[in-house]
């Protein structure tokens, strides 16, 4: 028998296509080429102080202990209120977040992976909206579930397709469905009656409801985003359908917090506890200090939303330099513009394979020394054929830089047809 064999969950791990990519671009910076990173969602936007203030004051105490694996109280109780201020500013008054409800994890990301080890055995399926953020096939091959998708298309806005056409994808196999608003990548921020649609089907076959819902803040149009936990049905099927919901929720955008690491899932006590039984038995506890910083960054947004509406506001820039510079540089390629988040899809309606063309970018095309690293959007989708002539632009740099970022694009997509052409010619030699 091989000593060396790997389990078989890490045999049908993928690499991540944003990994790769932030791999390479790494590499060319230690050779001394500038590129300009906008393959990751990893905001150039310092965190707000608050976080630093919290984080001295914890440590100043001498005592950086084991956490609570459920999480710290004070965060819990403050990420409650935090919700409940942002819906109760929307209108909403029949919601009650309390800290029972809140789970602290090690970011959003272990919240899926802790949320699909607690409620799917090996085999189940997960319906999830198409595109979608490509690391949820592997968040659900850690706990043997199958991805399944639901197909939304940008000629059609990325609306949720009829109710019959999402039925016909349940399987007795199906556990939960899980949809991202605002989305990464599409940027669609889903309405209340696609929710809402959501929210009967599943209850109609009996299915968990997952909300990623780390781009709730980020919001780059006129319309808010509807939240699950705004769903109002009918008063006979509420209670069921609260104990169906899971919402994912995380520090890292909101705060341009990435590398702290702390999300948190919403839902029933009964689901927070059976998901808090798997942290304890997988990371234990988040870095108490941490969520000490973190609870003083919500602290301070319930008493001066300032920090997220400049947040708003610098995005929205950023989106429309974005615009103007493909209409100047790139005037033939097709860019739905986002609603949330802070990502943008194009398409290339004359590049046959974007992931080419991406790496051709990165490594065999320079203007000046400087290039830029993108993100192939085949990764994001499941259906054959889907996203090949797509890559994605994570906004997450100054409008200056993102302008010079897409004028390089566009020299390097000319210089990437005439490269074309040359391997074309050199084929049929």
């Amino acid at each position: 028998m091989d000593s060396h064999r790997f389990a078989a969950r890490v045999e049908h791990l993928e690499p991540s296509s944003i990994r790769k990519m932030m791999g390479i671009a790494h590499r060319l910076v230690q050779e001394g080429k500038t590129v300009y990173e906008m393959n990751i969602g990893q905001p150039d936007i310092h965190c707000h102080p608050s976080f630093a203030e919290g984080l001295a004051a914890k440590t100043a105490t001498g005592h950086i202990c084991y956490s609570p694996f459920v999480g710290e109280t004070g965060l819990r109780e403050t990420f409650a209120r935090y919700l409940n201020h942002h819906f109760d500013n929307r209108g909403v008054k029949h919601l009650v977040v309390e800290k029972d409800n809140v789970h602290v994890t090690v970011g959003a990301s272990l919240a899926l992976v802790n949320t699909f080890l607690a409620f799917i055995n090996p085999g189940d399926e997960v319906l999830c909206i198409e595109p979608y953020f490509q690391p949820y096939v592997g968040f659900l091959a850690v706990a043997g579930g199958v991805l399944k998708t639901i197909p939304t298309f940008a000629e059609q806005g990325f609306v949720l397709p009829p109710d019959q056409e999402i039925e016909s994808r349940i399987t007795p196999r199906t556990r939960a469905i899980l949809f991202n608003s605002p989305c990464n990548p599409s940027g669609r921020i889903f309405t209340e009656e696609e929710v809402t649609r959501l929210a009967r089907l599943a209850l109609r076959h009996n299915l968990y409801l997952i909300g990623d819902e780390v781009y709730r803040e980020m919001i780059l149009g006129d319309r808010e985003s509807f939240s699950l936990l705004q769903v109002q049905l009918e008063p006979e099927l509420m209670e069921r359908y609260k104990n169906s919901i899971i919402v994912i929720d995380s520090a890292s955008k909101t705060f341009s917090l990435c590398g702290a690491r702390v999300g948190f899932v919403v839902a029933r006590a009964p689901l927070v506890e059976a998901i808090a039984r798997v942290t304890a038995h997988t990371v234990a506890s988040v870095s108490d200090i941490l969520q000490f910083g973190v609870a003083r960054a919500y602290e301070q947004i319930l008493s001066d939303p300032t920090f997220v509406r400049d947040l708003r506001r610098t995005y929205r820039e950023r989106l429309d330099a974005a615009m103007d510079a493909l209409a100047e540089f790139l005037p033939g390629v097709v860019a739905p513009r986002p609603e949330g988040a802070f990502y943008l899809m194009i398409q290339f309606p004359d590049i046959p394979d974007a992931n080419e063309f991406a790496m051709f970018l990165l490594e065999r095309f320079n203007l000046g020394g400087e290039t830029v690293a993108v993100t192939p959007a085949e990764s994001f989708y499941q259906t054959p054929g889907r996203g090949r002539n797509e890559i994605r632009l994570a906004l997450v740099l100054s409008p200056e830089k993102i302008r010079r970022s897409i004028a390089i694009m566009g020299e390097a997509y000319k210089a990437y047809k005439v490269f074309q052409g040359l391997q074309g010619k050199a084929s049929l030699r």
